[in-house]
């Protein structure tokens, strides 16, 4: 299976539009996903019609959640702290081998590190693991009043918006919601919520080609390197590619890098 990169580039029109979902539709058989250049995804009936084929569009979401590493090193940056110092806390219901890598990998970096779920039988086994093997606790809760308490990184990996807000929020912690978009209910949060990114990286093949600059960086490599592998040889790749956060959004928009800071002096205003 391949990936079908449409760029939009030349002169468009109704009927180029047509010929071009005609096209799509022939060869969608063929095809992972699609990769929309920048042009053509401001025509949201376009896009809408791809959708109606039901063939994926690479919106960069799939690649997100194997960057929480280049994430947290970018946001410590931005604060000019050593990640070690990071409280960072993983939301998910589900102990998959990513959550399970991501553990291991946190853990060498950073022992600060707790896991918040709704279902805490599903990570005995790890909590067992890391404690007879390397004498590590992990701290595992599903209060939701204490829970999150003095938190300063919560990844968001799979809980709803409805779930998520079950739970009390530090004022000023910085949330990453890996899975799409959502809303922080919280009257008293002033913290940063994110919801997608932007990268750069360096990989030889993709920069010799011109074409590829017709498209989002993020969607462009996640169409690259998507493959059903282990989590370690996908992390293996980011890593030779050196990929780089170069900025995180949130919901209307690029964040400042001084927000970062901004919420830092915050908290340790109120610590």
């Amino acid at each position: 299976m391949k990936t079908l990169y449409v760029s939009g580039q030349g002169r468009y029109s109704k009927i180029r539009k047509i010929v071009l979902l005609k096209y799509i539709k022939r060869k969608s058989n063929k095809y992972k996903c699609i990769v929309v250049g920048k042009k053509l995804k401001e025509d949201l009936k376009l896009i809408e019609s791809i959708n109606n084929m039901e063939i994926p569009i690479a919106d960069g979401r799939w690649l997100f959640k194997f960057l929480v590493i280049q994430i947290i090193e970018y946001i410590s940056k931005c604060q000019n702290i050593d990640i070690q110092k990071q409280r960072i806390a993983i939301v998910s219901n589900d102990n998959n081998d990513l959550i399970n890598y991501y553990v291991k990998e946190l853990m060498n970096k950073n022992n600060r590190l707790r896991i918040i779920t709704e279902h805490k039988e599903k990570f005995y086994n790890m909590e067992e693991a890391l404690y007879y093997e390397n004498g590590i606790v992990l701290a595992i809760s599903n209060n939701k009043r204490k829970g999150l308490q003095d938190s300063d990184i919560i990844f968001n990996f799979d809980f709803t918006e409805e779930g998520l807000n079950k739970y009390r929020i530090p004022e000023n912690a910085i949330i990453v919601n890996l899975k799409g978009k959502i809303n922080i209910n919280a009257k008293r949060f002033s913290g940063i919520n994110i919801s997608s990114y932007r990268i750069n990286f360096k990989n030889r093949l993709m920069d010799m080609l011109e074409w590829t600059n017709d498209f989002e960086k993020t969607e462009l490599y996640e169409s690259y390197i998507y493959r059903n592998d282990k989590i370690e040889n996908i992390a293996k790749d980011i890593l030779k590619d050196k990929v780089i956060i170069e900025s995180l959004l949130g919901n209307n928009g690029e964040i400042a890098r001084k927000e970062y800071k901004n919420v830092l002096d915050k908290t340790s205003y109120l610590s």
